[in-house]
């Protein structure tokens, strides 16, 4: 690809931003994917990891090898902090700047609690692996507790039981 290659950044590895990558894949652009994290998170099987069914290797795949045939994209670790449309650049949190001609963002969303932040305590989210491992942890803790055999209790020397 020419130096001078249409720019296209893409923040976002997920669903959208993995769509839109693929759909440009014949384009003449050049395309940079930033995303926080090196892999795509298949979401909605994040229950199986929170309930033991699948392990977090089996629902997630790099971005790199997932977009490895693309030969107009590069997959770059980072987090964008600020956009520049004006000048089109594209600030990251390491201090790195990037130009770009088409800027799509696809970050992804947060769980809503509806303006019920207090909700978050018993009502955990579910969007990461992170999460999904913690849920997990919490389940397996609940089924030791409560199927760990009970003690019996010695009875006081000259107390009748």
């Amino acid at each position: 690809m020419p130096e001078n290659a249409y720019r296209v950044v893409i923040l976002g590895g997920g669903f959208g931003g993995l769509a839109a990558a693929q759909a440009l894949k014949r384009a003449p652009v050049q395309i940079t994917l930033f995303d926080r994290r090196n892999f795509h998170l298949f979401q909605p099987l994040l229950y199986q990891v929170a309930t033991g069914s699948l392990s977090p290797g089996e629902i997630a795949a790099p971005l790199r090898s997932v977009l490895s045939k693309q030969k107009n994209t590069e997959v770059l670790l980072g987090e964008a902090v600020d956009i520049d449309p004006k000048n089109n650049v594209l600030a990251l949190r390491d201090g790195g700047k990037f130009s770009y001609d088409s800027l799509i963002v696809a970050t992804g969303s947060q769980t809503s609690y509806y303006g019920n932040d207090s909700w978050r305590e018993s009502a955990p989210s579910l969007k990461t692996i992170e999460e999904a491992t913690n849920i997990r942890q919490k389940i397996c803790w609940l089924l030791n507790a409560r199927n760990a055999p009970k003690l019996p209790t010695k009875s006081a020397p000259g107390s009748r039981s």
